[in-house]
């Protein structure tokens, strides 16, 4: 996030170990982030999220400013991929700066690293998108 211009608020959570933690309404609002990044893996999509968010009163300005966005398969892990991560990122944050095609560089970035061509409907194995 930061590489490409943001703050990350992940960053003032309290926590102990991972994956994961859990954090309250009020650490939630008082973060109110301006921009929401879900990570691709095992994450809900992004209307799901942004539907919870409105059943619970979680009325951040990215959420009322419709500022929620899903990264493709896996982008945002150790693998080498998170470079495509940090492009999707940079295009959201400055998009007067960067306009990268992003399924022309994953198809480039998959057929280079994994001698295939990319694939989103099949990039995600994750449980949650089992059946895709």
């Amino acid at each position: 996030m930061e590489a490409a211009g943001g703050e990350c608020l992940n960053k003032q959570i309290k926590r102990k170990g991972k994956p994961g933690v859990t954090i309250t309404r009020e650490e939630f609002m008082a973060m109110n982030p301006d921009l929401i990044f879900i990570s691709g893996f095992l994450s809900c999509p992004v209307s799901d999220f942004t539907d919870y968010c409105i059943r619970h009163d979680l009325l951040v300005n990215a959420v009322k400013n419709n500022r929620i966005y899903g990264h493709f398969p896996l982008w945002d892990f150790g693998s080498p991929r998170w470079v495509l991560g940090l492009m999707h990122i940079a295009n959201t944050l400055h998009p007067e700066i960067f306009d990268f095609d992003m399924e022309k560089e994953a198809d480039a970035f998959y057929r280079e690293f994994f001698n295939q061509p990319f694939d989103q409907k099949t990039a995600n194995r994750s449980f949650y998108r089992a059946s895709r």
